[in-house]
């Protein structure tokens, strides 16, 4: 049961991944094209920020199951598994950031999407901090 949650936990890294790394090379391509062609590539960075979302979505809920069916609880788990919670604190609240950033450009305040080229980096590198963790804290 617990290798298939693995799995899961897994399959939720993978689809938030990428998800959020192809909403992060979008938005910089997009940057970079004409008006006309970049609105098109700029309308697919929230289809991908939402895979991502549900890539999170997919870790937090067979992350916690773990914690209990594999760990018992919260007490019993390694030091280093704390910070990564932190990260991951961090990390949701960076989704978040970045689905409020495109909701404020889609009700017509393109300026907020300023903050997508901050915040689409700093998630990707979050991110990659807490799988390193992870591997640390889980051998």
């Amino acid at each position: 049961m617990n290798e298939f949650l693995l799995f899961l936990h897994f399959l939720g890294l993978m689809i938030g991944a990428a998800g959020g790394i192809t909403a992060n090379i979008l938005m910089r391509r997009a940057r970079a094209m004409p008006p006309e062609e970049a609105k098109t590539i700029r309308s697919l960075g929230p289809l991908f920020a939402m895979l991502s979302a549900v890539g999170l979505a997919f870790l937090w809920i067979t992350g916690l199951i773990l914690v209990w069916s594999k760990w018992g609880g919260f007490g019993n788990l390694p030091g280093l598994f704390w910070l990564k919670l932190a990260l991951v604190l961090v990390f949701t609240a960076l989704i978040g950031a970045i689905h409020l950033t495109f909701a404020q450009v889609r009700k017509g305040n393109p300026a907020a999407a300023a903050r997508l080229p901050v915040l689409g980096p700093v998630a990707v590198g979050t991110v990659t901090v807490i799988v390193l963790l992870a591997v640390y804290a889980f051998p």
